[in-house]
C-alpha cells in the first residue's frame, strides 16, 4: 500500500512539472483574449487547433504574432527573446537539460516575424513544450 502512494505521489509531481503555473496560464489567457477581440488579430480557434497545417494563413500568423509578442518571446520588432523562450520553455519542461536544444530548434528566425510566431508555436507542439493557456 506504502508502495502505491508513493508510485501516486511521483505520478502526480511529474504531472505538475509540466503543466503551466496558473499564473503565466492566466497571462497567456488574458494574451490570446486581447489578440481574438481585435479584427486584426482574430482568428477562427479550428484553425488553431491545426496550427500545424495552417502554417501559411496569414491570419493565424497575425495571431500567433500577437500572441508571442504579448507573452515577450518576440519583441514589437519581430526579434526573437531567445532569453525569455528558455524562461518560458523552462516552465513546462521536466527535463532541464533539453530546454537549450528546444530554444535552438524552436527560436529561429524566420521570412516574417509572423511566420517566425507560426513555426516557434508549431516547434513547440511537436516538441511537447505546453506553452499553451487552454488545459489539453
Amino acid at each position: 500500500m506504502k508502495v502505491a502512494v508513493v508510485v501516486l505521489m511521483v505520478f502526480a509531481v511529474a504531472i505538475a512539472a509540466n503543466q503551466l503555473p496558473e499564473n503565466e496560464r492566466q497571462s497567456l489567457k488574458r494574451i490570446y483574449d486581447h489578440c481574438q477581440s481585435n479584427s486584426e488579430t482574430k482568428v477562427d480557434e479550428d484553425l488553431l487547433r491545426k496550427l500545424s497545417q495552417n502554417t501559411d494563413n496569414q491570419q493565424v500568423g497575425a495571431h500567433m504574432l500577437c500572441v508571442s509578442v504579448g507573452a515577450g518571446l518576440q519583441k514589437q520588432n519581430g526579434q526573437l527573446d531567445k532569453n525569455i523562450i528558455k524562461n518560458k520553455i523552462s516552465l513546462v519542461i521536466e527535463d532541464k537539460s533539453r530546454v537549450d536544444d528546444l530554444v535552438t530548434k524552436c527560436a529561429v528566425q524566420k521570412e516574417t516575424p509572423e511566420k517566425t510566431a507560426v513555426k516557434m508555436f508549431t516547434c513547440f507542439d511537436q516538441n511537447n513544450v505546453k506553452y499553451y493557456h487552454v488545459n489539453q
